[in-house]
């Protein structure tokens, strides 16, 4: 740590008192906290610097370096993406971004998100919202920002409802990823001075990209960690990350990484407007000592029940020689060991130039399978043509047939002798699969006492050893491709393979099925049904894989062999070990998919010397298992799933490591705890990490006085003060008072990703440090991931935006609306730019309309309400009522609708149907509930409006949720339905009025048709008998959440009710037309209220009382409203008889009485 440097800190001088932990400046606060760090290593007491220090002025001010290195045209693509256009006008962008700088100011002089526990735990009901820290290995990107919105929407709308509502953050530092780039980027430097040539790819630029293909995007497939980084090498990465020249060599050192970038993300969330208690703020590692003695409090609490040590089969990375944890891959992250059973096929007949080759020893062809209990059915061998087999040397004196890759993955399952510097294995000589072609083989278990091998084209070497033993009864592949070497004569003469080596060989039955109605193997019965005619129809032999693997395994009886009538099920892990014991096979692993570690190198499964935490202990899961059924919200049934299915599947995790940054195990000391499992309960130090880290002066703590008796104490696990602490015992009060009046976590938001692994391991640790359930989590909401512009985020498409780079482009608001905008739930969400335009024109637009309402409120109509004033103001309280429902479920696009679109369009049409005669408190009320309902999303831009254009003097970020005077009317809601839907109704009946009749053949042209100046609406009260009868059988019908009928054959009870079988013929036949539209049409929009017989209020006389907007609205002079059961002057009866409850016809008159019907 001695090397670690002091950069400029252009922080403000502002001294809190030391007890209370409140207001000064954030970054302040990190220099003061982090200065204790000097006295951690007593070697380097004076010469260690803060953690928290900003790397230089230009970088905490936000300077982005622009690079003139001439790389390839890389330095063009690699300038910030600020906005698409330049010559565009940002003036309402600019003004945007202007207010959120100076509400964050404002925040920051309030201390408005500090808040801690009160001294009466009873006083106030709190909510506790955390979220994953991210890594530091760079800045902090939309996909953080995506999913840091739904903790930031929640706490915020909590706060909103009088809860104390506390969101901390901290940075994660541990693992592999950093210390992986550290290397990397050493390696590129090497390389840079002695002029070798760069291995990754440089992006091309618009005028060196061919016509055919988009400026800077690539062809070809890539890794989740080349998609994200544009093919860039790490000395590249870092210049994208606007890291200027000089300090790039810096970045060697892991622990400069630690330095650099926690400041920036800190400078990015502000900017974001994240409502976040910094006084928490921690990073991890033993770089941070309080931190590090809290991890290994955690394990010591874990070690006795919970950790075991021992040899184990792992995910490893030959290049830094230790085990691979998700967080330190780059691909493959939830990818686990897959155990296969190495059948060893002896050869025969040895050509002599072989054993010359490779010395005394069997051979053996080995092949990796996964259904052992097959083998009595074996046929024949099958290898790849043109592959490329090894022989390599095992410790047990034998050698295998294999491709390279397996034998390295033996190698580190020692079962291949390896050389003795490298690892790798040992290889006698190489062969073509062409020239394996023939062997007589001895295979285990088979009914032949030899079989021979044969070419298949269709064996990956990426996959198994690149040997396949052949099953044709249970296996369509080997069944297929057995076949075409019998029937294809030009086959054999063109591949050398003798008839003799496949003609004789048949198929061998060794499974019966009970329940199948005929006894034929499977394999072949399926290739037969599917009609597959050769092992290179892939598709179909993959669904005829899956399908028969299935049934063998669930179903199986076998037929044949020692354990012949008993299930597959329950034999096949003895007939393995029969082979084993028998030394016909050996166990073998390999990774179920490819895995990359963030080194660079493609994984292997290693048998490792190692800790792990026992997640498969049936006792610990049960008990998770309750309380993930019981006492667990996910928020949808998608994610419930697949966290229910993560406790049961979660098993032994390798949770040490030699490589890297991390807490060394408190016991064994040459192990680093890797990243997922230092932070499982992380949440429970957020609580007091503002006393523990956070005391300057004289009441700062040394990092040695939180023994473990300490946390025990502070964390609830231990009733009694520990008599020998150096703390005082009212800090220590205090620090206890703050972990147990905000414990338990209240909501976790994260990454779908990280249910299978952090999420899952979350809960099981809390389990394990506290038994008491109720100190457990209480809830996760799990997002998707986030693209942008409906593809997946990454440089090589252009795509990728960091937070900073999505704040200054377009404003932190009108970002943070279009992450709400993208989408809820576990579906990946889209990130629209295009919309953030729009966003900032909407909002900028709603500022101008809210500063003329206030200057033109004291012009406004006031006293008594009107009945569309009454309407609106009920409007008011369902958009409320709606967004309250909508915050509560984390459905953030359906919040964003209420409070934003929705309100929208109500001013607007209370403008419209009032003719801009609105009342004064109608407007006042929608302009307070509206910005208080926005502000979650929308904080800026709120809380300007509520104190610089509202005139308030409190924050609306401390505000209350607005709470009606009157309740919500659903009757007052029904009348504004009605309304809306028959002005709609109305203005489409007069287009069609005035739109030009179709000239008839022969006839001369009539002119434009007249306009109308009257009409005459009919409103039926009550529904005719027969529709009445039709209705309230409809009433019986069962609906589902749709609105739609349960149950599809809803029409024959129509039919069948005795009701309507005496109905006069004319009638029945409108019964059915009219039963499937209000089914299909009015319930499907309504809902079962369509089915009611009468209205609740009188339609008429709502329709004679809005008169004056009805002819406004429609462009008339006279309007009258008349009872559908009357007789009309003016006759019009099948307007009449077309009319129903909520459903009035209108009839235009012109000037010349002429007239037309709707």
């Amino acid at each position: 740590m001695e090397h670690f440097r002091t950069n400029c800190v252009i922080t403000s001088p502002v001294r809190a008192s030391a007890p209370s932990f409140s207001s000064a400046s954030s970054s302040r606060r990190f220099e003061q906290r982090r200065a204790h760090f000097g006295n951690y290593d007593s070697e380097a007491a004076t010469s260690v610097p803060k953690w928290l220090v900003v790397a230089s002025a230009a970088q905490a001010a936000g300077l982005v370096v622009k690079r003139r290195r001439q790389l390839s045209g890389c330095a063009r693509w690699l300038r910030i993406r600020s906005v698409a256009c330049a010559a565009q006008d940002w003036t309402r962008r600019d003004q945007l971004l202007q207010i959120e700088e100076n509400m964050q100011q404002l925040w920051e002089e309030q201390n408005a998100y500090e808040i801690d526990a009160p001294e009466d735990a009873n006083s106030s009901e709190k909510y506790f919202v955390t979220f994953p820290f991210p890594y530091m290995n760079g800045k902090l990107h939309l996909g953080h920002a995506f999913s840091i919105t739904k903790a930031e929407f929640a706490v915020r709308f909590q706060r909103l409802l009088g809860k104390r509502a506390l969101f901390p953050f901290g940075f994660h530092c541990t693992g592999m990823p950093i210390a992986a780039a550290a290397l990397k980027l050493k390696e590129c430097l090497a390389q840079r001075r002695n002029g070798e040539p760069e291995q990754a790819s440089v992006p091309s630029t618009a005028a060196e990209s061919s016509s055919a293909d988009a400026p800077g995007v690539f062809k070809g497939k890539k890794s989740k960690a080349v998609a994200k980084t544009g093919g860039l090498d790490q000395y590249d990465i870092m210049v994208a990350l606007g890291i200027p020249d000089e300090e790039i060599p810096k970045f060697t050192d892991p622990k400069y990484w630690l330095e650099f970038f926690p400041p920036l993300a800190i400078r990015d969330l502000k900017k974001f407007g994240a409502a976040v208690d910094w006084r928490r703020t921690f990073i991890t590692t033993d770089l941070n000592p309080y931190f590090d003695a809290f991890v290994r409090w955690q394990f010591m609490k874990l070690k006795d029940k919970y950790l075991a040590n021992g040899k184990r089969q792992t995910i490893f990375s030959i290049t830094t020689q230790q085990p691979c944890a998700d967080h330190d891959r780059s691909e493959g992250e939830g990818v686990n060991p897959q155990e296969y059973t190495l059948i060893k096929m002896k050869v025969k007949e040895v050509p002599e130039e072989w054993v010359e080759a490779v010395g005394e020893g069997s051979i053996f062809l080995v092949a990796a399978t996964l259904r052992p209990e097959t083998m009595y059915g074996q046929t024949n061998c099958f290898v790849l043509p043109e592959g490329e087999y090894g022989f390599f040397r095992m410790r047990g004196g034998d050698i295998f047939v294999c491709s390279q890759r397996s034998a390295l993955n033996m190698c580190y399952q020692d079962l291949a002798a390896s050389s003795a510097d490298d690892k790798q294995p040992v290889c006698l000589m190489t062969k073509a699969g062409s020239d394996l072609v023939g062997l007589p083989l001895e295979a285990p278990l088979c009914q032949y006492p030899t079989i021979h091998v044969l070419p298949m084209f269709t064996i990956s070497m990426q996959k198994g050893t690149g040997i396949v033993t052949s099953v044709p009864a249970e296996a369509p592949d080997d069944y297929a491709c057995l076949m075409d070497w019998k029937k294809r004569a030009n086959w054999r003469e063109q591949y050398g393979v003798k008839e003799e080596w496949c003609a004789p060989f048949d198929v061998v039955d060794i499974l019966s099925f009970p329940d199948a109605e005929d006894d034929l193997p499977s394999a072949p019965a399926i290739c037969a049904a599917m009609k597959i005619e050769s092992h290179r129809d892939k598709d179909k032999l993959a669904a005829a894989k899956k399908d028969v693997y299935q049934k063998g395994f669930y179903s199986g009886v076998m037929k044949v062999g020692p354990y012949a009538g008993e299930k597959v099920i329950d034999v096949k892990a003895k007939i393995k070990q029969d082979l084993i014991d028998e030394g016909h096979a050996v166990p073998y692993f390999e990774p179920e998919a490819k895995v990359v570690a963030r080194s660079g190198d493609e994984c292997v499964v290693a048998l490792c010397d190692q800790w792990y935490l026992k997640y498969s202990d049936e006792e610990w899961t049960g008990r998770v298992r309750k309380h993930v059924s019981e006492n667990f919200e996910m928020f949808s049934e998608p994610a419930m799933n697949a966290l229910t299915h993560a406790v049961g599947w979660l098993g032994d995790w390798a949770c040490s490591r030699t490589f890297g940054l991390g807490t060394k195990l408190p016991w064994d000391e040459q192990w680093l705890i890797e990243s997922l499992s230092d932070s499982t309960i992380y949440m429970a130090y957020y609580t007091v990490a503002h006393m523990v880290e956070g005391l300057e002066g004289s009441d700062k703590i040394p990092a040695e006085s939180f023994t473990e008796e300490v946390f025990d104490y502070i964390f609830g696990l231990a009733d009694c003060v520990p008599e020998t602490s150096s703390i005082p015992k009212d800090m220590l009060e205090k620090m206890r008072r703050e972990f147990q009046y905000w414990y338990p976590v209240d909501l976790r938001c994260s990454g779908k990703d990280l249910i299978q692994n952090h999420l899952t391991m979350s809960l099981f640790n809390h389990a394990a440090v506290w038994q008491n359930e109720s100190l457990w989590p209480k809830a996760f909401y799990c997002n998707g991931h986030i693209m942008v512009d409906s593809e997946k985020m990454s440089k090589s498409k252009g795509n990728f935006l960091t937070l900073e780079e999505a704040i200054s482009s377009y404003s932190a608001d009108a970002t943070r609306i279009a992450c709400a905008d993208s989408g809820d739930g576990l579906q990946d969400a889209n990130f629209s730019r295009e919309s953030c335009g729009k966003t900032i024109l909407r909002l900028t637009t709603l500022q101008a309309w809210v500063e003329d309402a206030v200057n033109n409120l004291p012009n406004m109509r006031t006293g008594d309400f009107s009945f569309l004033d009454n309407i609106f103001n009920n409007e008011i309280t369902k958009s409320v009522m709606a967004a309250h429902e909508a915050y509560s479920g984390m459905l953030f696009s359906d919040a964003l609708r209420a409070a934003l679109y929705d309100m929208e369009n109500l001013r607007s049409q209370y403008s419209i149907l009032t003719s801009g005669d609105v009342h004064a408190d109608v407007i006042r009320r929608l302009l307070r509930c509206q910005t208080i309902m926005l502000s979650p999303i929308a904080p800026h831009f709120c809380e300007h409006l509520w104190r610089n254009v509202l005139g308030n003097e409190t924050l609306v970020v401390q505000e209350a949720w607005p709470t009606p005077e009157k309740e919500y009317d659903p009757f007052l809601a029904r009348q504004y339905a009605l309304i809306q839907g028959t002005l709609r109704t109305f203005r489409l009946q007069l287009e069609k009025f005035k739109s030009p009749k179709k000239k008839k053949k022969g006839k001369q042209d009539q002119g434009p048709p007249p306009r109308p100046s009257r009409a005459i609406v009919f409103v039926a009260k009550n529904y005719k008998d027969w529709q009445v009868e039709v209705l309230k059988v409809l009433q019986t019908v069962e609906l589902n959440a749709e609105n739609e009928p349960a149950d599809k054959n809803f029409m024959g009870q129509v039919r069948a009710a005795e009701a309507i079988k005496d109905l006069p013929k004319p009638v029945m036949k409108q019964v059915m037309p009219f039963a499937s539209f209000v089914m299909k049409q009015e319930v499907k929009a309504r809902g079962s209220e369509a089915l009611e017989l009468e209205l609740p209020f009188d339609e008429a006389a709502m329709l004679q009382d809005l008169g004056e907007v009805i002819k406004s609205q429609l462009g008339i002079e006279k309007l009258e409203v008349v009872s559908a059961a009357e007789e009309h002057p003016l006759g019009y009866d099948q307007q009449r008889d077309a009319a129903g409850p909520a459903k009035p016809q209108i009839v235009f008159l012109a000037d010349q009485l002429e007239s037309a019907a709707a």
